[in-house]
């Protein structure tokens, strides 16, 4: 799988692939790459939950000493973490850094689980020995060596910060929705195995491979479909010693925050998903109620995961783990009242579910924000050993809580061979009640306290902005000329700024042009982009041509990647991200602002201008029917549907650089419904608002 001409057959899709690290990343290719995590997830999975099930109610072997080897093989694991991370800095293969050690651990990975499964008939030290031995051989080795290349590779598919984003939700739902599958249906599907086979280790080994078969398909397209831009754009870049790749790491606050919640939230996914089984066969009396129970929790959380894209750049990561958390502990104890019923144990799991989701859909991007902060802070960006030490206490956390449950239901008496309660000790059944009530109230309130702790949601666009600026090799944004130089229009009494974001079609323009003439001011607009276009040497183009290609996010549904040299009339410049075109945008309204106060159209310049003294911003909107005549009349015969979609485009790119919604009401002075007011009753509604506040600040409008 890993010879010289393989890797290169299956790199074809890689041709004429665009490197730029801000590009919308194709949904062919987050769909490859979220897809490889139900892959890896199906394993992962048996090689936790089920696999302790396995070693005590199939195979015969004691709690205590499953326990042990959990524990034992996390010190082997952290280790071959370690050098797996450091490994990954160091790849430089043409096929990727990350990309290259799926494809050659993905036949490996699937031998090794089907190993893991095929005990052989000997005595019970010589199944502990071997249970040691395939565990460490799939999970130290094989596993860490395919999982940390995966994990890294979402970092390096796109720095945009919302793109990752998307990608960890449809991953973690796509993952999510496996663990569910394999929890709720791979023990019924083993016994039907078993009953055609009549061997039920026979069945384990058959339904583990079926699942490897898939599994390798799947990392293989991963490996076909997806690209590291990330690196590509940084070929250049010496490999860091690893003694400063480690301080830079374990000095990095983030990085802290998001390995404490993982390791915390692991604990907790072990102890749920691995007493659940217990809790329904012991004290709900029916071992088939695992698949309701987990099914209900597991689907909460995909639907939360689902709306966390809408959420997400309103409330940001921090507040909506913590308001999980609550809603967590909340579940724990609303079942406390009854803790033999199902109906509420269902209540119970949806509220978990939906609790854990902000954490579950976030996981793998908050370790990537992180590596964006540790370049920030420190100039140095650790990739593979960050990711790698993220597996490493997700690992730790899962040895030790199997180890913890092990070592105490062991204490307990617990007997995995006893099929009821009544066989089973009553110190065992007290065990398996507390880890399933109450330990689970504890994690939460822990993962409280560490969320609280994250402050980047606050910083994070500002970060990224002098990132891109650093490695410009520049303090601001290149352009030619300086602010302080571009032409002004005349001055005139007005001090108010006025920003107006507005719908396609419900004459937004007009209102601006009537709300400026009243304040005797400039409508800016094309304007800006002038002044723009005036600093990449684009001042003789034609204005509309040249409107439309800086500003082509108003046009096309195309990643905001800028290049003067790709326009006839462009000068001598360098090429511009979105970020940095952006940034530009943004200066120059602040400085029009400041010395020529005005009505914005657009631009963002709501939010650019947030805060400003003598600044209003209001949002205007119509009806379908008002818009589709407006579209007529004004927009020389474009439909609604045109329309609509030229709003969705708008607000794609107003999201991915504020990070909250264009239409959010909470973002505006005022939002006004034009199809009840018409154009001049919105500017005089504007212009009252306007005046009211002025006059209680004692100051006047005009």
């Amino acid at each position: 799988m890993a010879g010289k001409g393989i890797p290169e057959l299956l790199n074809y899709k890689q041709k004429g692939k665009d490197l730029n690290e801000f590009i919308k990343v194709p949904l062919s290719e987050k769909l490859a790459y979220c897809f490889g995590d139900p892959a890896l997830t199906l394993m992962y999975t048996m090689t936790t939950t089920l696999l302790i099930y396995f070693y005590t109610n199939v195979v015969g072997i004691s709690a205590g000493a499953v326990g042990m080897i959990m524990l034992l093989s996390r010190i082997f694991d952290g280790f071959s973490d370690v050098l797996m991370g450091t490994i990954i800095d160091r790849t430089h293969s043409k096929y990727g850094k990350a990309r290259i050690w799926i494809l050659r651990l993905a036949v490996p990975y699937a031998l090794a689980a089907v190993l893991l499964f095929t005990m052989p008939p000997m005595g019970n030290m010589g199944k502990i020995i071997y249970a040691f031995v395939t565990y460490n051989i799939m999970n130290t080795v094989v596993y860490t060596a395919i999982s940390q290349p995966f994990h890294a590779l979402g970092s390096l598919m796109s720095r945009d910060r919302r793109e990752r984003d998307v990608i960890c939700n449809i991953r973690m739902v796509l993952s999510i929705t496996a663990s569910m599958i394999i929890t709720a249906f791979t023990l019924p599907l083993i016994n039907i195995v078993a009953n055609i086979t009549g061997n039920q280790q026979m069945a384990w080994i058959l339904v583990t491979a079926g699942y490897a078969i898939i599994s390798v398909g799947v990392l293989v397209n991963t490996y076909m479909v997806c690209t590291e831009r990330v690196s590509a754009a940084k070929q250049e870049k010496e490999d860091i010693p690893f003694v400063e790749a480690f301080k830079a790491t374990v000095t990095n606050r983030y990085f802290l925050i998001a390995l404490g919640l993982m390791i915390f939230y692991t604990a907790y996914q072990i102890i749920i998903g691995t007493d659940l089984t217990y809790y329904c066969q012991y004290v709900l009396g029916n071992v088939d109620l695992v698949m309701p129970l987990s099914a209900a929790e597991k689907l909460a959380t995909v639907a939360g995961i689902a709306l966390l894209p809408k959420v997400l750049p309103r409330y940001g990561k921090r507040n909506l783990i913590c308001a999980g958390c609550i809603l967590g502990v909340a579940g724990q104890l609303l079942f406390l009242m009854n803790i033999t019923s199902v109906s509420l144990g269902v209540v119970t799991c949806i509220m978990r579910g939906i609790g854990i989701a902000p954490f579950y859909g976030v996981q793998y991007s908050l370790p990537s924000d992180a590596i964006e902060y540790g370049q920030w802070k420190t100039g140095k960006r650790v990739e593979g050993l960050m990711f790698s030490s993220m597996s490493m206490g997700q690992k730790a956390g899962s040895g030790l809580t199997s180890a913890i449950m092990g070592g105490i239901l062991s204490a307990a008496y617990f007997d995995g061979t006893k099929a009821t309660a009544a066989e089973q000790s009553a110190e065992a059944i007290r065990v398996i009640k507390g880890f399933y009530l109450y330990v689970p109230i504890a994690i939460w309130v822990v993962m409280f306290v560490v969320a609280a702790c994250y402050q980047l949601d606050k910083v994070y666009d500002k970060m990224m902005r002098e990132l891109i600026r650093r490695e410009s090799g520049e303090e601001s944004v290149s352009v030619p000329g300086e602010i302080q130089s571009m032409p002004l229009p005349e001055a005139s009494g007005n001090r108010i700024n006025v920003a107006i974001g507005r719908l396609y079609g419900s004459s937004g323009r007009k209102i601006a042009e009537d709300v400026a003439k009243a304040l005797d001011c400039k409508v800016y607009d094309r304007q800006i982009i002038c002044l723009m276009a005036e600093k990449f040497g684009m001042e003789k183009a034609d204005l509309e041509s040249v409107r439309q290609y800086l500003d082509s996010y108003n046009y096309e549904d195309s990643e905001l990647t800028f290049s003067p040299y790709g326009h006839s009339s462009a000068g001598a410049a360098a090429d511009y991200t979105g970020v940095q075109m952006f940034e530009v945008q943004s200066r120059i309204i602040r400085e029009l602002s400041e010395r020529r106060p005005g009505v914005f159209l657009g631009r963002c310049a709501n939010y650019v201008l947030r805060g400003e003294p003598h600044t209003y911003s209001f949002f205007v909107y119509a009806d379908d029917a008002y818009r589709e005549k407006e579209g007529q009349e004004y927009y020389k015969g474009q439909s609604l549907g045109e329309l609509k979609k030229r709003d969705q485009i708008r607000n794609e790119y107003y999201e991915k650089f504020t990070g909250i919604r264009r239409d959010d009401p909470h973002y505006y002075d005022m939002v006004i419904n034009v199809s009840k007011t018409g154009v001049a009753g919105a500017a005089s509604l504007i212009l009252d608002y306007i005046r009211n506040k002025e006059e209680e600040k004692g100051g006047n409008a005009s």
